[in-house]
């Protein structure tokens, strides 16, 4: 199982000189395993995917070949779709995407995604995508097939709801946890078993412990369904995973650096994960 970051941060994009290192844009990650193309969330992240998606399948045919990809959206807010748009490979014909989301009372996946592109939103209706696009309802509790991966699916602790993704394929496992929380600091069961001795554990490391507690600047953010490096190692420690991939920043390169240190002292296979980032599991 291959996986790529192409998006880290958290909330809204951040490029610029303080996000250099790490990266300025909203979540995406690519999974691959054999045949199968997984992508973990459309922040802005998948438009350079999708460039490189598209230069990739051209230099391996020597012109353009079927994409066939799979995309799962942990939830709806703006910073993990509002890359969807942009998304290049959605606007050629012979391409097939399936998309997947949690239904909410209100709409499905395709209603969302629809309303995000209509206007004055954006001039360009989801209706007139070329690509084949397949949208798929799915249930916390859910396992599916993906290709030649595995997904379950687990509700998370975030405000409108999220879902954390469990991907098992050749006998690796990868936890996709973004957006959630340890409420009142009880650990989160159902996490907690969907983490279970995981190779990689990604999990939302938004703030510093000190700037969750309101130490920094007398603004609290628990309750906002985020989380810190201190809770996703508890976590990695008692699900007994074997690496831990910081993710869903929300500070600039210097404090992320300081956050990571910290992590890897009290858990050696902890890591902030960063645009480009490559793991092979």
């Amino acid at each position: 199982m291959f996986v790529k970051f192409w998006g880290v941060h958290g909330s809204l994009p951040c490029p610029g000189p303080k996000t250099l290192k790490y990266g300025g844009n909203t979540p995406c990650v690519e999974v691959r395993s054999d045949g199968t193309l997984l992508i973990l969330d459309a922040g802005t992240g998948i438009v350079e995917l999708g460039m490189d998606l598209l230069l990739r399948h051209r230099a391996a045919s020597g012109g353009i070949t079927k994409i066939v990809g799979h995309i799962l959206l942990s939830h709806f807010h703006w910073d993990h779709v509002h890359g969807f748009a942009f998304f290049r490979p959605c606007y050629l014909r012979e391409n097939e995407f399936h998309v997947y989301g949690v239904r909410n009372l209100e709409a499905n996946v395709r209603t969302t995604l629809e309303r995000q592109m209509a206007e004055p939103n954006f001039p360009i209706r989801l209706e007139h995508l070329a690509a084949s696009l397949h949208f798929h309802d799915i249930e916390p509790g859910d396992s599916f097939p993906v290709g030649d991966l595995n997904v379950t699916v687990a509700k998370l602790s975030h405000p409108g709801d999220s879902y954390g993704y469990r991907i098992e394929g050749n006998g690796k496992v990868m936890i996709y946890a973004t957006d959630t929380e340890h409420v009142d600091d009880e650990m989160d069961e159902a996490l907690l078993k969907l983490a279970y001795k995981a190779d990689l554990l990604v999990y939302d490391s938004m703030f510093a412990p000190e700037q969750y507690l309101g130490l920094w600047d007398k603004l609290p953010r628990r309750k906002w369904g985020h989380s810190t490096w201190e809770q996703g190692v508890a976590l990695a420690q008692a699900a007994k995973v074997k690496r831990l991939a910081l993710f869903h920043h929300g500070n600039e390169d210097s404090v992320i650096e300081e956050l990571e240190k910290q992590a890897k002292e009290r858990f050696p296979g902890a890591m902030a994960a960063y645009e480009g980032l490559e793991i092979q599991l």
